[in-house]
């Protein structure tokens, strides 16, 4: 698993600034001032582009969470292995496509799906009871003032 491979890949399809050709310039970029013109991505392994970080790579939080670690253990002399880059994805593959909300019963803030979910898990259950429990208790005062007459 080659992360700058995968930054590659993910320029490619996503950065708004990269063509693959143009005007026979492999990798063009019209971000960077290099002499090559290419884009400083595809030129160094270490390098590193402000926009991409900024404006693209947050599109892909498993791969912006390798690109960051890696960047950080390239600071302080370290490498990862493979079962370091595994641990990161299995972690922020569980957090994809999910949105912080705060919750509107104990305004604590949780994981969830979509937008549209309003409580945390705890208050979701007490609430169900809560409903159920009122529920019930119309639907006994229904039948027995059905019963009296």
């Amino acid at each position: 698993m080659n992360i700058n491979q995968r930054v590659r890949n993910f320029v490619t399809k996503e950065c708004a600034h990269h063509e693959k050709i143009l005007n026979d310039i492999k990798n063009y970029c019209d971000r960077e001032f290099t002499k090559s013109l290419q884009c400083i991505l595809f030129l160094e392994d270490n390098a590193r582009c402000g926009y991409f970080e900024k404006a693209v790579l947050p599109m892909n939080p498993p791969l912006e969470a390798l690109y960051q670690a890696k960047h950080k253990a390239e600071q302080i002399g370290f490498q990862l292995t493979e079962q370091d880059k595994k641990q990161i994805l299995e972690t922020e593959s569980s957090v994809i496509n999910k949105v912080n909300i705060h919750c509107k019963r104990c305004n604590k803030m949780f994981l969830a799906n979509n937008y549209r979910s309003q409580y945390c898990e705890e208050c979701k259950k007490f609430l169900n009871k809560e409903y159920q429990k009122n529920w019930l208790r119309q639907k006994r005062g229904i039948r027995l003032s059905m019963s009296i007459k």
